[in-house]
């Protein structure tokens, strides 16, 4: 890869948006005090050892098939823990998703990644696979609804000419540990989010690690080529991903249906909000399209009869 001038970790606005638009990815440092990552890092530790201990692993369709491959999963991080929610009123990194997708999104996904030593690397992915690629009249274009993650449009990470498809998702991986090539720093192809292509499994690409210190935000937009890579030290690496889609796409985690209830009454109405409970452009109601808040459906209108007493 020749030598180009890539993003440091940086707190100015301008500075960070720039990065996005350029490489696709940008570095936000100390986005929350070093006391509240240590405390997310402490329950996250707490909470991953148990689930492993408890439950077989749950896996998704991005890692490796066979069953455990040292890359833990542990989701709904809402019901798991009132600090977690520090890491979505971080105003720096809200920021950063709102140049990427506009002022009006959700929160798609809440988990954590516990990267053991041992693991499998994990292939360069978008996050915005499911999406058809843009085709004029007549070209052969693959149904919306049979996409899958074995049947999309590879080619060359560089920069095109053609039309592509804007970003739709946005994911912010919050550092917990440091960030080094050792424990398998987070891999990535800079400014492939303008090719409009996704990788070939079986090529081998130019990529970067993003390193730096636990506390360092990684924001990159749903185009950028990415994955997880081998963790090669002695400890687990972790972190957690606040992945944020537009408001028209359906969510990862099904945040409405999934929250505990004690969770969902303790939200402020801006967090219930995110997790997909407000109507937008009469999307998502659940009677009322102009209501801030959708409601429960035993609280919504019934069938009315005339000999209704």
């Amino acid at each position: 890869m020749a030598k180009q001038r890539l993003p440091g970790p940086s707190d100015s606005i301008p500075r960070l948006c720039a990065d996005l638009d350029e490489f696709g990815y940008c570095l936000v440092k100390n986005a929350l005090p070093s006391d509240i990552i240590t405390q997310v890092r402490d329950r996250l530790a707490e909470q991953s050892a148990l689930e492993r201990e408890r439950g077989p692993t749950p896996l998704d369709d991005v890692q490796m098939a066979g069953g455990d491959d040292g890359n833990q999963y542990v989701y709904m991080l809402l019901n798991k823990g009132t600090v977690f929610r520090e890491l979505l009123g971080a105003s720096l990194v809200r920021a950063l998703v709102a140049h990427v997708l506009g002022k009006e999104y959700l929160l798609s996904d809440f988990a954590a990644i516990i990267t053991r030593p041992g693991n499998q690397r994990m292939g360069l992915h978008i996050d915005q696979w499911f999406l058809p690629s843009p085709a004029v009249p007549g070209e052969d274009q693959i149904r919306a609804g049979t996409i899958t993650r074995r049947n999309l449009v590879t080619g060359p990470p560089a920069k095109t000419t053609r039309a592509i498809n804007p970003p739709v998702v946005c994911n912010a991986l919050w550092m917990l540990s440091e960030f080094t090539i050792e424990n398998g720093a987070t891999r990535l192809v800079p400014g492939s989010h303008l090719s409009g292509h996704h990788p070939d499994a079986g090529d081998d690409y130019d990529t970067i690690n993003v390193t730096g210190p636990a506390g360092t935000v990684a924001v990159f937009e749903g185009r950028t080529w990415h994955g997880a890579d081998l963790n090669r030290s002695i400890t687990p690496r972790y972190a957690v991903s606040t992945y944020y889609c537009a408001p028209q796409i359906r969510q990862m985690a099904n945040f409405p249906y999934g929250t505990r209830p004690e969770v969902m009454q303790s939200l402020p109405p801006e967090l219930r909000a995110l997790l997909g409970l407000k109507p937008w452009g009469g999307y998502g109601a659940t009677g009322d399209p102009g209501s801030t808040l959708i409601t429960p459906g035993e609280h919504n209108l019934g069938a009315l009869y005339t000999d209704d007493q």
